[in-house]
């Protein structure tokens, strides 16, 4: 399989140079424009504050409740805020630092790597909300489902963990560093993650000019654009013809499950550090289906708190399958990767 789907790429690279090169273009302009922008700032801060021991101090604030909830050590607070506040993939990236600085074991880095991948507040406010919808308050709204869903999240697959066996112990953390070595080796880190989420911006929108001429003929084919790479998913929902409130809907499982692009980006920034992928994927469906739910039962029973999205006229007779669907399909994604681990060990 793994050699029919190079086989198949490398095909398509060369009978389709000219949509390569601008899939190319186009990933470099979005990771120029608005993905490096949003997100450099927080791969720097994010391997600073792991290696001057931010971790220490913020821990011990967040100390009771990680415990309480989620199982999760004092010393995986950094990855849980700024994975909740920084976009995607910054959660990753910081739970990678902090199991390289032997701060948190393979499987709480794991742990906390499952919910605490989120979009960022300036992301789902200006590009989803104002650019998508042309309402900041319905981003800010989106926003806060988001987290919530993340956070709901966390606490299924935290209580599914605990289940099993005890995790073993994190190694001892290495002596903290200087603030100039600390800056420098957080620059080259965070110059690292930028040059991997640039490539994997740039393949998938190669990936994206390859399939667009059969997700053209599809049924709500553009749609699918948003599991490919999120950001342009997002921008091409104004084009798919579904009630306003449905499209919420989809917008906010979207930005729960992220698209394949930021999956594969996870991976990356995890595999050098042997942090565990496993069961990744069905949490980010748990997450999306969350937010769906959350999102469509806001705008049925509290209507005013969305009011950009009262209906133009008539029914929505998709909006209540919708979610429905949605979570059906994450809870047996759930449940099959939970008995896929089982099977492994």
């Amino acid at each position: 399989m793994k050699l029919f789907l190079s086989l198949a790429l490398l095909a398509a690279f060369l009978l389709c140079p000219a949509a390569c090169a601008d899939g190319v273009r186009d990933g470099l302009s979005l990771a120029a424009q608005t993905a490096l922008p949003a997100l450099f700032p927080f791969f720097l801060t994010g391997a600073l504050l792991v290696r001057t021991g931010f971790a220490d101090v913020l821990g011990r604030l967040a100390a009771r409740p990680l415990a309480r909830l989620y199982g999760l050590p004092p010393a995986a607070a950094p990855a849980v805020v700024l994975g909740l506040t920084g976009g995607y993939p910054v959660g990753a990236a910081t739970a990678a630092g902090l199991l390289q600085q032997g701060a948190l074991s393979p499987r709480e880095a794991a742990r906390v790597n499952s919910f605490c991948n989120c979009a960022s507040p300036g992301f789902c406010i200006s590009l989803v909300g104002l650019g998508v919808f042309g309402s900041t308050r319905t981003g800010a709204v989106l926003y806060g489902v988001h987290i919530c869903a993340a956070l709901l999240a966390g606490l299924l697959t935290a209580r599914e963990d605990n289940l099993s066996s005890p995790a073993p112990a994190a190694p001892p953390a290495p002596p903290r560093e200087g603030f100039a070595a600390a800056f420098c080796a957080a620059v080259r880190e965070a110059a690292s993650t930028a040059l991997t989420v640039t490539a994997f911006l740039a393949v998938f929108s190669i990936l994206l000019r390859l399939l667009t001429p059969v997700l053209a003929r599809l049924p709500y084919g553009t749609a699918l654009t948003g599991l490919i790479e999120l950001t342009r998913g997002l921008d091409s929902l104004p084009l798919v013809p579904l009630p306003r409130r449905a499209l919420l809907t989809l917008a906010s499982f979207l930005l729960g499950f992220g698209g394949l692009a930021v999956h594969f980006q996870v991976r990356a920034l995890a595999a050098p550090q042997n942090l565990p992928m496993d069961g990744f994927v069905c949490a980010k469906l748990l997450h999306g289906a969350i937010a769906a739910l959350i999102t469509a039962l806001l705008v049925r029973f509290s209507p005013e708190a969305l009011a950009v999205f009262a209906p133009a006229g008539g029914s929505l007779p998709l909006l209540r399958p919708l979610p429905l669907a949605l979570l059906v399909l994450a809870i047996l994604f759930t449940i099959w990767g939970g008995k896929k681990t089982k099977n492994k060990v």
